[in-house]
């Protein structure tokens, strides 16, 4: 199953972006969940994305930026996400507990349950050559 990409406008057009309440990032068990998850290593976990800050405003930074400017993925599966390509490190994976390489890319994750909103680093190499489905333009521009 392949993902399908709208930049931000064709997202935007096409009712695919959400308003992301700031302040009610980490409201949940599950969201702090996340939140613990990405920011602070854990070699329990097969892998991890870490992002560098483990603050929490930087954390919803991300996500705030992500949403005024990122493109749009709709995976296999019917699910949203948002992707912005920070244009810097800004996390980096884990295996087991070891720092594989740097991550550039914040991925929002989107569900219809705000309270599960969430966001972790991935890197722009999974991303290379991805284009908007309605007009062309590269989604991490």
């Amino acid at each position: 199953m392949t993902a399908t990409y709208y930049c931000h406008g064709c997202a935007a057009d096409r009712g695919n972006l959400v308003s992301i309440q700031t302040g009610s990032l980490l409201d949940t068990d599950y969201q702090l969940g996340r939140y613990m998850k990405h920011t602070v290593p854990d070699p329990k976990y097969n892998v991890q994305s870490v992002f560098q800050s483990a603050s929490t405003q930087a954390y919803e930074d991300y996500i705030v930026s992500s949403s005024l400017s990122g493109s749009v993925q709709v995976d296999g599966r019917g699910r949203k996400n948002i992707i912005w390509a920070a244009g810097r490190e800004i996390g980096f994976r884990c295996e087991n507990g070891v720092l594989q390489h740097p991550e550039d890319v914040v991925k929002v994750v989107l569900s219809t349950d705000s309270g599960k909103i969430h966001a972790y680093s991935q890197s722009s190499t999974q991303f290379s050559g991805s284009c908007c489905t309605d007009c062309g333009k590269d989604v991490l521009y």
